[in-house]
């Protein structure tokens, strides 16, 4: 323990540095010399009573005043003996009293006993440390797992490449997660960095990162994730090893879900242009077989059998199954319309998540690309 003992005496002095030999000990001779070593905040306290200067009366009012000494055990010793003294020593804030000449062994069993007292506040203590970190740690952690799962729900919502980093790394903010990221989307690759200090050797560190496992971690506190459309160099990984991986795999969602929408829009694209070709050649292709019928009925003699109101029937036949594959071509154009409008309304993020997903200009700003 460290041991203050304020005591004038010299002989009693040499006896306590005697005793207290196993100890951290730091001896005064007065009470103004006490108040300014307890600035080292010892773990226990003698204390004479007639010292030169302020008594021990006054010394221990003052040491219980201090942060440093408030809780620590002063042991009054003293040759006064009666109980108005002992009275005294309490009122000030004394925790125990020997009368001199004092028994070094009765002092020693004193100063054990305290030690243990000591011992076991500092364990509390420690224990009462570690839970209020450990739930620090908690409130952290689902802080952190909230942020990655609102960005989950808000891939689904991006359509492009451009707005799923922009969440990513606003969520990276959120999260304080500083890093740079290497994108492979459509067959290009994009690099981005949550702020505007990427260095060129994070850039050759992504670029080589194939050659290492899935989740790397090196150096002091650094980590790559390299997952199939994206890696990841986080430069201070600290506890969210974890939590950087699920980050990770809502990201990998978000590029697949935004490739896989691309190559469908770009198929509904060619599908309704190639429709669009068709619809024009199914109608040419009908008013070339009405022509052609017509032109058969005559080459073949056939009109001089049919009266004039069979000749109607005919030309009505013919027009209204016309009409009737203009119609289905028209219906088939429309039902091209509806895939790109159900699309539109996946997009379309719910009210509470739209807030949410609402990222500023200055925002935008704090984002990189290089």
């Amino acid at each position: 323990m460290r041991i203050l003992a304020v005591e004038d005496d010299v002989t009693s002095q040499l006896m306590l540095k005697s005793m207290l030999s196993n100890h951290d000990v730091t001896l005064v001779d007065s009470g103004e010399a006490g108040l300014e070593a307890a600035s080292e905040v010892p773990d226990l306290v003698i204390m004479d009573i007639e010292l030169p200067g302020i008594d021990g009366y006054e010394t221990c009012r003052r040491l219980r005043g201090m942060d440093q000494t408030k809780n620590a055990p002063i042991i009054f010793v003293s040759r006064f003996t009666a109980l108005e003294d002992r009275l005294l020593a309490y009122g000030a804030g004394g925790n125990d009293y020997i009368s001199k000449p004092f028994d070094a062994a009765e002092l020693q069993s004193k100063i054990d006993s305290y030690g243990k007292i000591i011992e076991r506040q500092r364990r509390i203590c420690q224990e009462l440390q570690d839970s209020h970190r450990l739930v620090m740690e908690l409130q952290t952690s689902a802080a952190n797992v909230g942020s990655i799962g609102r960005f989950t729900q808000a891939t689904l919502f991006c359509h492009d490449t451009d707005t799923l980093l922009r969440h990513f790394f606003k969520t990276a903010h959120e999260i304080g997660l500083s890093c740079v990221l290497r994108v492979t989307c459509a067959g290009q690759v994009d690099f981005r960095s949550s702020d505007d200090s990427a260095s060129t050797l994070e850039r050759e560190i992504l670029e080589l990162s194939s050659a290492v496992e899935r989740i790397h971690s090196f150096g002091n506190g650094r980590a790559i994730y390299r997952w199939g459309r994206a890696t990841m160099l986080v430069r201070q990984i600290g506890q969210m090893i974890d939590t950087a991986a699920v980050f990770m795999d809502a990201l990998e969602a978000g590029l697949k879900l935004v490739d896989t929408e691309q190559r469908l829009l770009q198929q509904i694209e060619a599908l309704d242009s190639s429709n669009v070709k068709a619809q024009k050649r199914v109608a040419e292709l009908f008013g070339m077989m009405n022509g052609d019928l017509k032109d058969a009925i005559l080459s073949l003699g056939l009109v001089a059998a049919l009266d004039i109101e069979d000749e109607d029937r005919l030309t009505d036949l013919l027009d209204s199954f016309s009409e009737k594959i203009k119609a289905e071509l028209q219906a088939l154009a429309e039902n091209n319309k509806i895939i790109p409008q159900v699309i539109a309304e996946l997009r379309t993020p719910p009210p509470e998540l739209e807030k949410l997903m609402d990222i500023t200009e200055e925002e935008d700003d704090d984002l990189v690309l290089f």
